[in-house]
């Protein structure tokens, strides 16, 4: 994408990329409303919401499909391709600048195109496991009767999502704490190991054997300190950080409850 040199400072950059989480997903919603960002392959293809397709190369020109496709040769091998369709975890997102006061250009998505699906020339893969997608965004002076496709400004996460958000926060925080528990529980057990393993030493039919103990020990308590770490000291700074961020998340929540409530008494 081409931006002109004096619109660099009032034109945001896109952000695109693989976002792992198809369109539908907790996470690309978040990104959507929270950062008001505006998808470009929404806004040129907006039948694809409801476009039905039985073809893999109709999920790909229609759909934005770019991963786990059977046309490409890094993921037609993969187990979990088999009899799909593929993916859409490639995006490009872009936002409508807002400057009070000034007359900002507007931002459109005008095209949006899934690319490099053919194999690489003379060969017989695919260039990588992600078809390519391009976008193109055009800047249009600003004008009176022009009117962004995503106004800026208006972000924030509804309700709902919120809910979502703090809901998936709470699971996830059993889950690490389930993991920890049953971290530390192989610790235990390994630490049982080990003092059997140094209690049995003193009964060696065969010297030849003490070297196999001593590197059977090692092993155990490589993996038994490991373990620790990973139940005690990450699984406990992990669990903080979750905590944290749905104390967050449910000021935020607070917050918006008591705005619309506030705004609704007016």
């Amino acid at each position: 994408m081409h931006i002109a040199p004096h619109l660099i400072c009032t034109i945001p950059l896109p952000q695109l990329g693989d976002f792992n989480a198809t369109p539908t997903d907790l996470p690309i919603t978040i990104i959507r409303e929270h950062a008001s960002l505006t998808d470009s392959w929404v806004v040129v293809n907006p039948q694809s919401a409801t476009t039905t397709v039985t073809d893999p190369l109709q999920a790909v020109q229609q759909l934005g499909n770019t991963a786990d496709s059977p046309l490409n040769t890094w993921s037609a091998s993969k187990p979990w391709t088999r009899g799909t369709l593929g993916k859409r975890l490639d995006y490009v997102f872009y936002r409508q600048p807002n400057r009070p006061g000034q007359q900002i250009p507007i931002l459109r998505a005008t095209q949006a195109k899934v690319i490099f699906t053919d194999h690489v020339p003379g060969q017989t893969y695919s260039y990588s496991d992600h078809f390519g997608l391009e976008a193109t965004l055009e800047i249009s002076p600003p004008t009176t009767d022009a009117t962004p496709q995503h106004p800026a400004g208006q972000g924030g996460l509804s309700d709902a999502n919120t809910t979502a958000v703090i809901q998936s926060l709470i699971e996830y925080y059993r889950v690490v704490g389930n993991r920890s528990r049953n971290e530390l529980i192989i610790v235990g057990v390994l630490l049982l190991v080990l003092l059997g393993v140094a209690i049995g030493t003193a009964w060696l039919p065969h010297a030849w054997i003490n070297p196999i103990f001593i590197v059977f020990t090692i092993i155990v308590s490589w993996f038994a300190t490991t373990m620790f770490y990973e139940g005690f000291i990450f699984g406990n700074w992990e669990q903080r950080a979750l905590m944290n961020v749905i104390e967050d998340v449910e000021v935020y929540k607070k917050g918006r409850e008591i705005l619309h409530g506030n705004r609704n008494g007016e």
